[in-house]
């Protein structure tokens, strides 16, 4: 009896002991908190986002009238200059319309000229009225020749095409989109994430440092244009900012992505 006792005053002691030992030392580790702002801090003075590389210049065109395309001078992939005829519509009754002003442009200014004053006996009443009515024929003319202007497309830049979206003989319908141009040969850096809380920090001509990962490249560029209107991306509200380019990259291409830092 008195054996059972002693063993179970000496478990009781052994329990006691380890309940009272103290706890073990954690001071070698630095807070949680302060291990990941170590890890990710990043200086006050610089915004960091995400962003894609854009054309300087895009454009999508269409005419303002329907009618069946009658021309394509270009086809998707061809560089185009400014000014360049791009497609035509058929439109037999506008083009008729110019020819029949034309006409009527010049017999009003063969009707002026009779009238001018060579002899005594051209009242000068009857000049003045067919300069008038030659007047308004021009007028007549231009209005034709502007009509007709809409059955054509010219490129309002240099620029690659990127998309043709009628056939020869197709209808194009007004406003729907017949052909994408991009300036393909001045490319740009657009954040895709900045935020509203970082938007107030970017200011226009502000440095930049790009990183353009398919390329493993690093480049330089200044803020150029920041978005006056919010957009929403995946519920967060942003800001997109532009960034022009130092010097243009070799292999840039459309939609490649890029992290930037943006420095105040």
């Amino acid at each position: 009896m008195k054996k059972n006792l002693w063993m179970i005053a000496a478990a009781l002691g052994l329990i006691l002991a380890s309940c009272g030992s103290p706890p073990p030392i954690a001071a070698t580790l630095p807070p949680a908190e302060s291990v990941a702002t170590q890890s990710s801090f990043v200086p006050l003075d610089v915004i960091v986002a995400s962003a894609k590389a854009q054309p300087a210049h895009e454009t999508q065109m269409s005419f303002p009238i329907s009618a069946p395309v009658k021309e394509m001078f270009v086809k998707e992939g061809d560089t185009v200059k400014a000014g360049q005829l791009l497609m035509t519509l058929y439109a037999p009754d506008l083009e008729g319309q110019v020819k029949a002003a034309e006409l009527a442009a010049q017999a009003g200014e063969l009707e002026y000229q009779y009238w001018l004053p060579h002899r005594y006996d051209r009242p000068p009443e009857r000049q003045w009225q067919a300069k008038a009515e030659w007047d308004q024929r021009v007028m007549a003319l231009e209005v034709a020749k502007t009509s007709f202007a809409q059955t054509s497309i010219y490129a309002p830049f240099d620029a690659t095409v990127i998309t043709v979206n009628v056939q020869t003989g197709e209808l194009a319908q007004t406003g729907k989109i017949v052909i994408t141009l991009a300036d393909l040969a001045h490319m740009q850096i657009v954040t895709t994430d900045l935020s509203e809380r970082d938007a107030p920090r970017a200011q226009v001509g502000q440095s930049a440092k790009i990183y353009i990962e398919a390329l493993n490249a690093n480049v330089t560029g200044k803020v150029i244009r920041i978005a006056p209107k919010s957009e929403t991306v995946g519920g967060d509200v942003v800001y997109p900012v532009v960034i022009e380019l130092d010097e243009q990259v070799n292999g840039l291409l459309w939609g490649m992505s890029a992290e930037v830092e943006i420095n105040k």
